[in-house]
């Protein structure tokens, strides 16, 4: 064998196959774990509705989702009965008597004192439950509608960062759609805020009506007149503007999603560690130390596929390849130690499963156990897809052999 052969053969390389090669398939049994567990929790659903809430009104507002349809109604019900803006009005010729005119100046003077001193029942609860009421948002591929599910989603506690779930059960949490595309966000917002007039609406008319949105929406009705006025005279843009507005907040909202995801992935696989005895430093010595056992490994590593798509053919191939490993002489799980296996030896549990030595002497081998299970635990933070293709990488560096000779030379 050339001398670049055996350099790349070396224990050093099946070394880091192996260690790599449990590393990824560890993180990604933690990974199916974590989705299961998600979607038992209905946590995407959670956090989406979390995510709306703060982009449409805040962390203090309740939003009780059985009260969407009657939210969604009153909004419609407050832009409907609108006064025209003064600029539409200017611009249409005067046909109307006298008699009608004082009657719409009256309706006019009416419809300002209600904007200004708006009843608080006839106010929406919350511009997340009103939007949610929306046709064109009712369902979203769910069985059902959004209004029919009696979760509410509590106020945060000032002074407290945390906000909890949707309370009302996990099966009702469970149903709610998962991700609203941006384009039906934006059409529901226009639906619930531009009057049901006739004819093309314009700028003009949309300005106008977000002015007289009521105090409950507040945040809602400042951010749109942010929106509205950048976008000048076009429709357009207006929409364009609010579509990218809501991508932007959801970009936020899936990075709380996944912090939250990463907890309970560090958990689950913390978890798995200790139950498997997946142990770095224990696994390392194994596989530079047995050649069997390295060269096992290595093949099962070699011929690693992707995970299948479905989380239960993922998690049986998982278990496959922990299991195959273990075959193979890996150390893994909690067997006896030979030492304690013979006739006679008087070992506690941690002697015999190899945590404290059976002849007693130094704490240091409890260090080095605990160190061992730590640093796996550490190496799943960067996840499945990382391990994975780092294995891609070794297995072509072990599988490359010297440069061909150029084409031509002579060998000496």
């Amino acid at each position: 064998m050339s001398p670049g052969g055996i350099v790349l053969s070396s224990g050093i390389i099946d070394l880091a196959i192996g260690l790599v090669f449990i590393f990824g398939v560890t993180a990604a049994l933690a990974a199916v774990i974590t989705e299961l567990i998600a979607r038992f929790l209905g946590l995407r659903g959670a956090y989406l509705l979390l995510g709306l809430r703060e982009l449409l009104d805040s962390s203090t507002t309740p939003v009780v989702l059985d009260q969407a349809k009657n939210d969604f109604t009153k909004v419609r019900d407050i832009v409907n009965t609108v006064q025209e803006p003064p600029e539409v009005k200017a611009a249409r010729p005067v046909t109307a008597t006298a008699g009608s005119g004082r009657a719409g100046a009256s309706r006019a003077g009416t419809g300002t004192a209600g904007s200004a001193s708006a009843d608080l029942e006839a106010q929406p609860t919350s511009a997340t439950s009103a939007l949610l009421g929306s046709p064109i948002l009712s369902s979203q591929g769910m069985t059902g509608q959004i209004a029919s599910r009696p979760l509410t989603l509590k106020a945060a506690r000032p002074g407290r960062s945390k906000v909890p779930l949707p309370a009302g059960g996990l099966g009702l949490r469970r149903s709610l759609p998962s991700y609203i595309p941006a384009q039906s966000f934006a059409e529901a917002i226009i639906d619930m805020v531009v009057p049901d007039k006739s004819g093309q609406t314009d700028m003009v008319v949309i300005r106008h009506c977000l002015g007289q949105l009521p105090d409950s929406m507040g945040p809602l009705r400042g951010s749109l007149q942010s929106l509205a006025t950048n976008a000048g005279d076009d429709v357009g843009r207006f929409r364009t503007s609010v579509e990218q507005w809501y991508d932007n907040h959801m970009d936020r909202v899936s990075g709380w999603y996944k912090r939250r995801a990463a907890l309970i992935t560090t958990l689950a696989g913390a978890i798995l560690v200790l139950l498997l005895n997946i142990n770095t430093i224990t696994i390392g010595h194994a596989l530079y130390g047995d050649s069997a056992v390295h060269s096992a490994v290595s093949t099962a590593a070699a011929k690693n596929p992707p995970c299948p798509t479905t989380q239960a053919a993922c998690l049986s191939q998982l278990e496959t390849e922990v299991s195959n490993a273990a075959q193979a002489g890996l150390p893994l799980g909690w067997g006896t130690v030979p030492a304690c296996a013979e006739e006679g030896a008087h070992c506690g549990w941690l002697a015999q499963h190899g945590i404290t030595n059976p002849e007693g002497g130094s704490p240091w081998r409890v260090i080095l156990v605990l160190l061992g299970f730590l640093v796996t635990i550490v190496a799943l933070t960067p996840g499945a897809q990382f391990w994975f293709g780092l294995l891609v990488k070794l297995n072509s560096l072990r599988s490359s052999g010297p440069p061909p000779a150029a084409s031509g030379t002579t060998a000496r």
